[in-house]
């Protein structure tokens, strides 16, 4: 089964329902066609939305639910800091980017995002967008 690292931008696509294609990759998930794995920092970023309510937290346990849960360790720590050391200057990379793209390296599976300028430089990393033809 393939398994792709979700960015925290395809549940947000989802939330706002920008895209229907954000939302059937969530659902791939869901159905167990498709294995979704999410950093603890895409967590963060979910909850903290200015805007969501404790509907909205409702919603995002919901969505959540089938995921698996990464944690940031010390391996991931380091890449990251390596990846905003090269790439900041160039590329703009800030911590939370980084940090999202070396668990997927880690885990060795792509990203999902629709933010794929954030990533697709960095080498070995496949990244890959959910509403690109």
């Amino acid at each position: 089964m393939t398994t792709l690292l979700f960015d925290t931008s395809v549940f947000i696509c989802h939330l706002r329902d920008e895209n229907g294609r954000c939302t059937d990759y969530l659902q791939q998930v869901t159905s167990g066609t498709l294995a979704g794995i999410i950093s603890v920092l895409t967590l963060t970023e979910l909850y903290a939305g200015e805007k969501l309510s404790a509907d909205g937290e409702r919603i995002v346990d919901s969505l959540i639910q089938p995921f698996q849960m990464i944690d940031v360790g010390s391996d991931i720590s380091v890449e990251a800091g390596r990846l905003v050391r090269q790439w900041r200057r160039s590329h703009g990379i800030g911590v939370i980017d980084a940090l999202i793209a070396a668990t997927a390296l880690a885990e060795e599976v792509p990203v999902l995002t629709l933010n794929a300028r954030h990533f697709d430089f960095i080498p070995g990393l496949v990244v890959l967008n959910p509403v690109a033809g």
